[in-house]
């Protein structure tokens, strides 16, 4: 609070500290007196730059006492001035101005730091003209903020984000094999894949290489085919695209050249692991979903040796998974194309605790859905090998079906359903979720709106 200054004078002396009662107030016709949020007609409050005109030519002001009095008590002692009382929110609280100011400089009252003693006073304070302003009263107001006793401290909910635990993609194998297929069929088929999908695998046979003779231009095509989908599309080889080729180097050499990483031609967020000289096989977790994807082919090896060294790498790199892995899926899916037999007892073994895959997934407990191609015929194999958490599905070949629709929901206790997306084409282990619930009914297949009544066996 500060007072005017008589002219010509080269100082005005700090007003004394007053102290008074609340009924002391003395108020007059030409004094303004308010309390923070309490505006009159004749003044505007602020809670800072409480104002004085200072008369024209003089150059200082002494800076004003620090006052320590209840919110009642503060005397405006000039109808020119205005005060402002700043956290006032009990009677015993400190009342501070800040900035009291004139035309040319500002000047700042700083807060006492006890409730029952102002701030020894700065006599014959100059300050230079308003080149310099003075901020630590700020710092001190923000130090210790008191709150009103009308307010109320909410914490805001956030509502949590629901984990999204189903995924949608589509599997396909043994195409094209005809031109009928390359020119027609095929296209269609991804042409028609929804959009729902979050990618797609070609679980390998991209031509038919007794008729094809792995020529370069059954590649390109059949790459040309699978660009246009709208999702990444994953490629595996089969027997046809490198084994049953004149030349087996040339087979790598076009398979790897048109297929090779072929999902990055998308921008997708699939964390991918490549298996180093297996650089065909890949691996990645999504929704906490272990996909395997392998480089394991029908037919008669080329290279008895060579076909050894890659199943047992393979099984090397799946034990690894499942071990760095452990805890962060809850449902494996197996892609390759190769129907598995004989040939292929060294990777999958024959269901004995021998270490090998289905001894794993048997320890493991996880549902394991395991889609290939070779076979060219859509069969299932429930529990096989004596292992209930194991689905083997063998897909249509050379497009008398549509690309499957798989769904896998790991928030379900059945968490992959499977659908061939025909009317006429029946789903029986996995149409309304697998592995199965102990109600389930083996005689009805069910498959897109699609009811059957399994009669076979009458």
């Amino acid at each position: 609070a500060t007072t005017v200054k008589p002219l010509l004078d080269d100082t005005v002396a700090a007003p004394p500290l007053t102290t008074q009662a609340p009924s002391q107030l003395v108020s007059s016709p030409t004094q303004n007196m308010t309390t923070v949020n309490d505006i009159t007609d004749t003044q505007n409050l602020a809670i800072v730059n409480a104002t004085t005109d200072l008369p024209f030519g003089e150059d200082t002001i002494d800076a004003p006492l620090s006052t320590t009095q209840a919110p009642s008590q503060l005397v405006a002692s000039s109808p020119a001035q205005n005060v402002a009382i700043v956290n006032a929110t009990t009677d015993t609280q400190n009342v501070t101005s800040v900035n009291a100011t004139t035309d040319t400089q500002n000047t700042t009252m700083t807060k006492p730091t006890n409730d029952t003693q102002a701030a020894p006073p700065t006599e014959n304070t100059t300050l230079p003209l308003a080149s310099q302003n003075l901020t630590s009263s700020l710092a001190n107001l923000t130090s210790s903020p008191t709150l009103s006793p009308d307010v109320t401290v909410t914490e805001e909910l956030v509502e949590e984000i629901p984990e999204d635990t189903i995924t949608t993609f589509y599997v396909m194998a043994d195409a094209p094999y005809s031109d009928e297929e390359r020119y027609d069929l095929m296209p269609r088929h991804i042409d028609q894949l929804g959009d729902d999908g979050e990618f797609l695998v070609h679980l390998g046979d991209l031509q038919y290489a007794v008729v094809d003779r792995c020529r370069e231009g059954a590649y390109y095509e059949a790459k040309e085919i699978l660009k246009k989908s709208r999702m990444p599309t994953f490629v595996l080889p089969g027997d046809n695209d490198i084994n049953d080729c004149d030349s087996m180097s040339h087979g790598e050499e076009m398979w790897t050249k048109y297929f090779g990483l072929f999902d990055q031609r998308w921008d997708h967020s699939f964390d991918v692991t490549r298996w180093g000289d297996l650089g065909e096989s890949f691996s990645f977790i999504q929704k906490r979903v272990l996909y395997l994807g392998l480089n394991m082919i029908g037919g008669t090896p080329y290279s008895w040796t060579e076909k050894s060294n890659r199943h047992r790498k393979h099984l090397e790199q799946v034990r690894a998974l499942f071990e760095e892995h452990e805890g962060k899926f809850e449902v494996i899916v197996l892609l390759k194309h190769a129907d598995p037999g004989r040939n292929h007892r060294d990777f999958f073994g024959d269901g004995d605790r021998d270490g090998l895959f289905i001894d794993m997934i048997r320890r493991l407990g996880k549902p394991t859905i395991h889609f290939h191609g070779d076979n060219h015929n859509y069969y299932e194999e429930e529990g096989e090998y004596g292992v209930d958490n194991y689905m083997r599905i063998s897909l249509d070949g050379e497009s008398v079906a549509p690309p499957i629709r798989v769904i896998i929901d790991v928030s379900k206790p059945n968490p992959v359903t499977v659908s061939r997306r025909q009317s006429n084409l029946r789903v029986k282990c996995c149409s309304d979720g697998w592995p199965r619930l102990d109600d389930d009914d083996d005689d009805y297949y069910y498959d897109d709106d699609y009811y059957y009544y399994d009669d076979d066996d009458e």
